[in-house]
């Protein structure tokens, strides 16, 4: 009689029957929920540093990479992890920690359902770091909220990443997670020594095409500059620095009104864009007000969702 499993060798083991649709993933509905999933199996992997790169093409097509210093994944088992009911679980199921309404699960077991949804799923690097990249039609696979830093939200996918590693830290506090464009998680894995500064742009457009993090010449030539910041962990929290005018019995100091020309305001207004663009941001709404002893400046600073070249 064939038991619960079949050993697949190096730790690996496919779920049979019964077991394999008691350990089952949840139903994957929403591109958040797919990332759910990817994290998950890299933190089951052992990681401690989880790197989410998101693109969208098109306003369409939403790729994800998650890149993680696990423990990997032999190179035999390529592409078997991608197959239905296999998982390195089998006999030490997961619970997830801090939530007891979610059933224990087997690592991997979501990836063959996430290769069924999507429009491709690969693993890209087996280890050191390891990578899996998915990309999605968001019109048959839809993303709860818009994607964007500078519009809060509870449920998109930056929320959905900051929430599981808020939940896991909760019962052990070891792992970073880390969300942001290609060229900016690239920035973040040479400045977190995941990857080595290789000699030349060439070298290092290579690596990071190996893991999926498609980035043009320039960006990478860019990131080599330090012109392309590191991202900062999903829960660094921390709010963003005010201006505040000195105080003079009990209001603001005051003193001459200066007033900026045409010129002037259209030279801070490129220096400002030329800012946010180094950073992969776009500047609009640009205010310039002249008040006595100071000078109020407002903008309202944004991420592009398409593919920033």
């Amino acid at each position: 009689m064939e038991g619960p499993y079949r050993d697949l060798g190096a730790g690996f083991a496919r779920l049979t029957g019964v077991e394999g649709a008691r350990r089952g993933p949840s139903r994957i509905t929403h591109v958040e929920d797919a990332l759910l999933e990817l994290v998950r199996n890299a933190r089951d992997a052992g990681a401690t540093r989880i790197y989410v790169a998101s693109s969208l093409k098109g306003r369409r097509y939403r790729t994800l990479t998650v890149i993680d210093d696990g423990h990997g994944i032999p190179e035999s088992h390529r592409d078997l992890i991608l197959e239905p009911g296999v998982t390195t679980r089998h006999l030490n199921p997961v619970i997830e920690p801090g939530d007891p309404s979610v059933p224990t699960h087997g690592a991997g077991l979501s990836l063959y359902q996430i290769k069924g949804l999507s429009l491709g799923t690969r693993v890209l690097s087996t280890s050191s770091p390891t990578s899996i990249q998915a990309t999605f039609d968001t019109s048959a696979i839809p993303e709860r909220t818009l994607q964007s830093a500078t519009r809060p939200s509870k449920s998109n996918i930056r929320a959905t990443l900051e929430r599981f590693t808020e939940t896991t830290n909760a019962q052990s506090p070891r792992l970073h997670s880390y969300y942001g464009p290609p060229a900016r998680i690239l920035a973040t894995l040479l400045d977190h020594r995941i990857i080595q500064r290789p000699r030349d742009s060439a070298g290092l457009r290579n690596t990071a095409l190996g893991l999926g993090l498609e980035v043009s010449v320039r960006s990478v030539q860019r990131v080599l500059r330090g012109e392309v910041r590191p991202v900062e962990g999903v829960s660094a929290g921390g709010s963003a620095g005010r201006f505040r005018g000195r105080r003079a019995g009990g209001g603001l100091e005051r003193g001459p009104v200066l007033e900026l020309g045409e010129e002037e305001s259209a030279r801070i207004a490129d220096i400002l864009k030329e800012a946010a663009r180094a950073g992969y941001m776009e500047v609009e709404e640009l205010r310039l007000e002249s008040r006595p002893g100071e000078i109020s400046l407002r903008a309202r600073v944004y991420e592009p969702e398409e593919e920033y070249e």
